[in-house]
């Protein structure tokens, strides 16, 4: 199939459901099977320019280039649209759930639990979707600024907490104070952070430890991201940062994932003139390691 062939099918799944919309007959519980249809009719043009990892590439044409931010453009409008059939059904889910609306049984709380889930699922795989095509369309926005680590570390340690608790993990976070400070789009980072340490979250086994830590490398920054989680084979790292790329590991399929999130960390950290290796090792942990240049 060609890249056109690919776009075109994906923007008719996408009108498909589009028009559900406007007359009102989404159907909540086909929502995930369309989306990820969407997904793997993106996914022939997508696998063609994952880059992974690699800090050269050569420049892409220009005929390319405009491929790239029309189908950023294309996927951006599809996802704002598909947002707000998908508040919708999870605000009127959320009012259902109330006391106010009447006593449910159980069977009925669990219909509406299932709901509530595949419409989270569903926004953040859209926000995945959204962030992958502005990253390989060259649109995503950057506003660096100037900040310190400990601060966006902190966020990313307050927004990773409840996940780490309910999936019995312990994450832990070793920012010293005096790293040099940053000239960076501190929410865009953010972002990168949370994508790696939810993959480490998740594929570590109960009861394991995910750390993150902060030190100073002269005048550059070193960050660390690790787990003694399932590790991987150097395979499996030569694949890193491919697009909607999944190792073949019972763990890492029991998790219902997307393959999108270490590529967007990975094409936010490029985008951030950051640089990121990784070490791992089967059934011993992952080590993820990002420098950044600062300004002290």
């Amino acid at each position: 199939m060609t890249e056109h062939d690919a776009l075109a099918q994906a923007q008719t799944l996408v009108d498909e459901l589009l028009a559900a919309a406007q007359a009102g007959t989404i159907i909540p519980v086909r929502l995930p099977g369309q989306v990820e249809a969407i997904k793997e009719a993106l996914s022939a043009v997508a696998m063609d320019s994952a880059d992974g990892a690699s800090p050269a590439q050569p420049e892409l044409p220009a005929d390319r280039v405009a491929f790239l931010r029309e189908q950023a453009e294309f996927m951006s409008t599809a996802v704002h649209e598909l947002r707000v059939p998908m508040t919708s059904i999870r605000g009127y889910s959320d009012m259902l759930n109330t006391p106010s609306m009447g006593e449910l049984n159980d069977m009925q709380k669990q219909f509406l639990q299932t709901i509530r889930t595949n419409a989270k699922r569903m926004e953040t795989l859209l926000t995945d979707v959204s962030d992958t095509s502005k990253i390989r369309g060259g649109t995503l926005k950057i506003s660096p600024k100037m900040d310190m680590f400990k601060n966006i570390a902190l966020r990313v340690e307050k927004e990773m907490m409840p996940l780490a608790e309910e999936l019995g993990r312990t994450l832990v976070f070793d920012i010293p104070q005096g790293l040099p400070l940053l000239n960076i789009d501190g929410d865009l980072l953010a972002k990168a952070l949370r994508k790696l340490v939810e993959n480490s979250l998740r594929y570590t086994l109960d009861g394991g430890v995910v750390s993150v830590s902060g030190e100073a490398d002269g005048s550059r920054l070193k960050i660390r991201v690790e787990d003694n989680g399932i590790g991987m084979t150097p395979e499996e790292i030569a694949q890193l940062g491919t697009v909607y790329y999944r190792a073949d590991h019972d763990h890492v399929r029991s998790y219902k994932g997307s393959g999108l999130g270490i590529p967007i960390a990975y094409g936010i950290i490029r985008l951030l003139d950051g640089r990121v290796s990784v070490e791992s090792v089967p059934n011993q942990g992952t080590c993820f390691t990002i420098m950044f240049t600062g300004m002290s």
